[in-house]
């Protein structure tokens, strides 16, 4: 005996599709589309590479020729104490080491927070120099030091990002209910 197939009994897959040719915003959707799915994948992990390698270059710069980062502590009245050889290789010891870290995605998040704090020190002799951020000129025209120390903000954010996808990582990776009351965070407001 025949069954009988009403519409409601066929799904859409079911159903015989005829194929229309694809138009070239088609074809430009589906490869942008495979394209950001390839950038959302190795985002976090490039952003924390990146990190590293630019903190194991400054790191070791520090060890090679402490006198510009000596001067640029001197100039500034926040940090101007700190202004010595041995401080400045402290701050190449700890880029060096959370650079490793970095390299090695371990205690991400921690490390995160202590470059945040390294590139915002960095950053503060921006705000408390202006001598140094723009010399003779004036602002708005930055003299090559200022660039140096105006790079540190975006540095800074993108170490607060890899914070922020380490702490989302563990998050995704605790089995559900676990975890104190304590430690619950708020979802952020859009």
């Amino acid at each position: 005996m025949a069954q009988q197939i009403t519409h409601n009994d066929m799904s859409d897959a079911s159903m015989p599709t005829t194929s229309a040719p694809a138009t070239p915003r088609a074809i430009a959707e589906h490869l942008l589309d495979r394209v950001f799915t390839v950038v959302e994948r190795i985002c976090a992990p490039f952003l924390r590479v990146s990190l590293a390698v630019i903190l194991i270059w400054i790191g070791a710069l520090k060890f090679a020729n402490p006198a510009p980062i000596v001067g640029l502590l001197h100039a500034s009245p926040l940090w101007s104490f700190l202004a010595t050889t041995g401080f400045v290789h402290v701050l190449g010891v700890l880029e060096l080491v959370v650079a490793a870290f970095l390299l090695t995605n371990r205690a991400v998040r921690y490390v995160g927070l202590l470059t945040v704090l390294l590139f915002v020190g960095t950053f503060s002799i921006f705000l408390t120099a202006p001598a140094v951020t723009f010399g003779t000129q004036g602002f708005p025209l930055l003299t090559l030091a200022g660039q140096f120390l105006l790079k540190d903000l975006v540095l800074a954010a993108a170490a607060l990002a890899t914070v922020a996808h380490d702490v989302r990582r563990h998050q995704a990776a605790r089995p559900a209910g676990a975890g104190s009351e304590v430690g619950a965070r708020r979802a952020p407001r859009v």
